[in-house]
């Protein structure tokens, strides 16, 4: 990976409100949001946005980039950190919601993905929360702590799914709405869940499959490039 000279502690700033500011569009609006409205809500000029993001791909490439790595980062920390697995995942789950909202909007843009299918270092991290989690789920259905017929797929399936339904900033109804289908979540994957689970546990690759297949309408089916 070609290594780039570090910002300056002022460039950096402003890349990094400028991220931020973009996550937080992509999620309220979608990825075609305008960019003099990010910005504006980043607290810069238009012209040091183009100098940090020439275009529209490399400012959703850099907000995927970011969601990734500090998801694997948090992965990484409480695997470490935190004896109990099922502590751990549980942890894990609730705290990248926001995260991972922001990851499922680029993914689910036709323009996004073909923004980001190509980017080595976005796979990377992906690749690496996901051995995370994986690892984590085996240590808690080792100890009987989650249900033994899910895989990783499951819990990527099931997040995307609830966190397309967080709610706006300030909407109180909306946020305990929202945390009450979390928290259904989360019982759906203790090992007293009463449902038996039809076909088999879904791997991250049948993920990428649906998504590239158009076989779940949230996701959305991913365009071919032009030309």
């Amino acid at each position: 990976m070609e290594q780039q000279a570090p910002l300056r502690a002022d460039a950096r700033r402003n890349r990094e409100q400028i991220i931020e500011a973009a996550r937080m569009m992509f999620i309220r609006i979608g990825t075609d949001v305008p960019m003099d409205e990010i910005a504006r809500a980043a607290g810069v000029g238009i012209g040091t946005l183009y100098r940090r993001f020439p275009d529209r791909s490399e400012l959703i490439k850099a907000v995927s980039l970011d969601n990734l790595q500090r998801m694997a980062e948090m992965a990484r920390r409480l695997e470490r950190d935190e004896p109990d697995p099922a502590v751990a995942l549980d942890a894990l789950l609730h705290s990248i919601r926001d995260l991972y909202l922001s990851f499922v909007m680029t993914s689910v843009s036709a323009v996004a993905v073909r923004a980001i299918k190509d980017a080595p270092a976005i796979q990377e991290e992906r690749d690496e929360l996901l051995a995370v989690v994986s690892r984590l789920l085996r240590r808690c259905q080792e100890a009987g702590a989650v249900r033994p017929d899910i895989a990783a797929g499951d819990l990527v399936l099931m997040l995307a799914a609830v966190s397309r339904l967080v709610p706006v900033a300030d909407d109180e109804l909306g946020e305990m709405a929202f945390q009450r289908l979390f928290a259904l979540m989360m019982d759906a994957f203790r090992p007293t869940a009463a449902s038996v689970l039809p076909g088999r546990p879904v791997d991250y690759q049948d993920v990428e499959h649906l998504r590239h297949h158009g076989g779940l309408a949230g996701f959305g089916r991913i365009a071919p490039a032009a030309g």
